[in-house]
C-alpha cells in the first residue's frame, strides 16, 4: 500500500495505490483522520488506485464517511471502482467529481450567532440557547446544553480572540454545539483541586457530550460537542 497527499483546488486528495492488506488497515486510517483534522473543509481519499480492499478496511471506511456526514465533523469525500465494495451512496467515481461535494453537509435546521468576545459573551449564548430550543419544545433539555454552551464560550472568551461565534445545529437525535474564535490554540485540560472554581470546562463536556474536538477554522478554529437526546425527546 502506498499512500501519498497532493492538493487539488486547495483541497487535499490522499491517492492510495497498491494491494491494501489486513494490517494495513490501521495506518490506512490513521492516515486519513490525520489528513482530516488539519483542514478545515476536510478531504478527498482516492482508492482508484487500489488493487484490493479487505472487508476490515471497508468497514472502517464506510464508518468513517458516516461520521463524517456530520457537522462539525471534517468532510471525507471518497472516489473508488464499484469492485471496493464501499457502496454506490458513498462514494464517486473519480477525484473530480469527489471534490464537486466536499462541502456536502447535515440539511438539520442550524442557527448562527455572533457574540462578543466580553464577560456578557456566556450570559447571552445561554439566553440564545433557551430561547431556540424551547421553541423547539426541547425544554427539558435546556440546563445541560446552556452549561456545555457556557464552559465553551467562557473559553473562547477567556482565552480565544474576536470574534466569538456560536452554532446550534438540531438534529432529530441530538443538538450540536459549535463555537469559533480567532485563536488557533486548542484548549487543553487543566487539573482542578476540589475548591477551584474553574478548570472544569473540558471535565464536564465530557460528561455531558457524546462527542467533541477541535477543528480548525482559519483563522482560528471551531471547538464543538454533540449531546444526544433523551429517548423520550428524540422519538
Amino acid at each position: 500500500m502506498f499512500l501519498e497527499p497532493s492538493s487539488i483546488d486547495g483541497i487535499t486528495v490522499l491517492v492510495v495505490t497498491g494491494s491494501v492488506g489486513a494490517a494495513d488497515v490501521p495506518a490506512l486510517v490513521d492516515a486519513v483522520e490525520q489528513q482530516r483534522v488539519t483542514e478545515p473543509r476536510g478531504i478527498v481519499l482516492d482508492l482508484t488506485g487500489v488493487l484490493e480492499l479487505p472487508s476490515p478496511a471497508v468497514e472502517e471506511l464506510q464508518a468513517l464517511v458516516s461520521r463524517a456526514r456530520l457537522w462539525p465533523h471534517p468532510s471525507l469525500t471518497v472516489c473508488a471502482p464499484p469492485s471496493a465494495g464501499l457502496g454506490a451512496a458513498a462514494t464517486h467515481l473519480d477525484a473530480a467529481q469527489a471534490l464537486g461535494h466536499v462541502d456536502d453537509r447535515s440539511t438539520a435546521p442550524r442557527q448562527r450567532i455572533e457574540l462578543p468576545s466580553s464577560a456578557e459573551g456566556p450570559g447571552l449564548a445561554r439566553v440564545a440557547v433557551t430561547s431556540a430550543l424551547s421553541t423547539l419544545g426541547l425544554g427539558e433539555f435546556v440546563d445541560d446544553v446552556a452549561l456545555v454552551v457556557s464552559e465553551m464560550v467562557t473559553n473562547a472568551v477567556r482565552h480565544g480572540r474576536a470574534p466569538v461565534v456560536l452554532e446550534l445545529e438540531t438534529a432529530d437525535d441530538a443538538v450540536v454545539i459549535a463555537v469559533d474564535d480567532a485563536s488557533p490554540l486548542a484548549p487543553r485540560r487543566r487539573e482542578a483541586d476540589e475548591q477551584a472554581e474553574g478548570g472544569r470546562g473540558l471535565m464536564l463536556v465530557d460528561l455531558l457530550s457524546s462527542e467533541h474536538g477541535v477543528r480548525p477554522q482559519p483563522p482560528g478554529k471551531t471547538v464543538w460537542a454533540r449531546l444526544p437526546l433523551p429517548e423520550a425527546l428524540s422519538s
